[in-house]
């Protein structure tokens, strides 16, 4: 399918979905190089070797702060791929699904929204910069840091989220989606892929990802019959369920427990409840000893998804292009077992606009303001002048004013008050 071509992969990590991509890609007969923080390291060369992908001996790290260092890299990718004999890039996949820093501080506030006790907008600025540049602003430099190596034939895909959970980085993601359609405005073959929900790197900081791939599983893979491209994979995760002894009871109690507690549980949920209802299943399943089983079971069904996945991206994706430039392509659990078609993702909720005040600014002067105010007397208050805006949404005025306050001994109401 894809025999000759030359497809980079960025991001691609052990039990990731980068790493199922370059994959699928090997196996599709593709030239796959792949990227990394830090080339030099042991394990991460053993990784790509295993996997058959070639190691471009560059480190590349995201960082909103050193963009200037993001695209010198980028070009020294560049470099070091003509080294190795490749003048043109046929796609580029950024697999930097669900980015943020891992310091401890960083750590912390993650666990603080992810329980509901702040949000994403509480985070430092920095931080929520550079958040929005690792998942959706990367995607952007990445293209114009490879022009040189590649043209407009060139497919760039990344990767968003349009799960059912509530989890914070959506809106890099909503951002990301935006990009990509702006780089196809312009001539880009952009698409973006909404892969289902797994358990990964990323996706273990989801709040109830194992709920959601449980669910998945069995509403739309439980007793289905695979195509044969996947029936391998396939046969071989329901083999490995029927092996987990206690899956069946298991799988029973999670049924009852989606259609009474989970059923409403979506992406604009509140986080806070969702980790209520979450921490009072998993304790319940620690009390009686089946929490390991759901834990097994969730890594079994995920690395079908994973792998599955995969093989869609390189199938429908790089090698038939069933796509436009600038789509979000949807894939559904149902999708994996190769037997759908998959659709474009929902168009998102517009976020409502924003009131634009025509503000239109009435100047009092001395006199003007004695005569409305004479009603209460000489002294009660006299202002040297107001400024008001005038209400054109709102009822009435929203004024501001500029004023002196007379003394007791001047004004008998105030005196009243101060003086007693």
């Amino acid at each position: 399918m894809l025999h000759g071509k030359n497809v980079l992969v960025i991001g691609a990590r052990a039990g990731g979905y980068g790493e199922a991509i370059a994959k699928a890609a090997v196996s599709a007969g593709a030239n796959v190089f792949g990227t990394t923080l830090n080339p030099a390291d042991a394990q991460e060369q053993a990784f790509f070797r295993d996997i058959n992908v070639a190691l471009v001996e560059v480190p590349l790290r995201y960082d909103f702060d050193c963009r200037n260092r993001v695209l010198e890299s980028l070009k020294a990718i560049e470099n070091r791929l003509r080294e190795k004999g490749v003048d043109r890039l046929d796609a580029v996949v950024h697999a930097v699904a669900g980015g943020f820093p891992r310091q401890p501080s960083v750590m912390k506030a993650v666990a603080e929204i992810l329980k509901g006790k702040s949000t994403f907008s509480d985070m430092a600025t920095p931080v929520r910069r550079n958040v929005f540049y690792v998942n959706a602003g990367s995607f952007d430099d990445t293209i114009t840091g490879l022009a040189g190596i590649c043209d407009e034939n060139t497919q760039f895909v990344a990767l968003t989220y349009r799960g059912d959970l509530p989890y914070f980085i959506s809106q890099t993601k909503k951002y990301l989606e935006r990009l990509a359609l702006r780089r196809a405005k312009s001539g880009t073959r952009t698409l973006i892929a909404a892969l289902p929900e797994a358990w990964t790197q990323s996706s273990q900081f989801f709040t109830g990802i194992e709920i959601a791939v449980i669910h998945n599983y069995l509403s739309s893979l439980q007793h289905r019959k695979p195509a044969d491209h996947v029936a391998e994979l396939f046969d071989q995760m329901e083999q490995s369920l029927r092996e987990l002894g206690g899956f069946g009871d298991l799988a029973s109690r999670l049924q009852s427990f989606m259609d009474d507690e989970w059923k409403n549980v979506g992406a604009d949920s509140d986080p806070a409840m969702v980790s209520r209802v979450v921490d009072s299943l998993f304790g319940e399943l620690r009390k009686n000893g089946t929490f390991s089983w759901l834990r097994q079971a969730v890594e079994v069904i995920s690395d079908f998804v994973r792998k599955a996945s995969g093989i869609v991206v390189v199938r429908e994706f790089l090698d038939k292009r069933a796509y436009a430039p600038g789509d979000v392509k949807q894939v559904y659990y149902r999708d994996l077992l190769g037997t759908t078609a998959v659709e474009n993702a929902k168009p998102r909720e517009q976020a409502p606009p924003r009131v634009v005040r025509i503000r239109k600014w009435l100047e009092f002067d001395k006199d003007d303001v004695r005569s409305t105010l004479s009603m209460y007397g000489e002294n009660f208050l006299f202002l040297d002048r107001v400024v008001m805006e005038a209400g054109d949404v709102y009822t009435g005025f929203i004024g501001f004013g500029r004023f002196t306050v007379p003394s007791p001994e001047q004004n008998p109401i105030l005196r009243d008050h101060f003086e007693g």
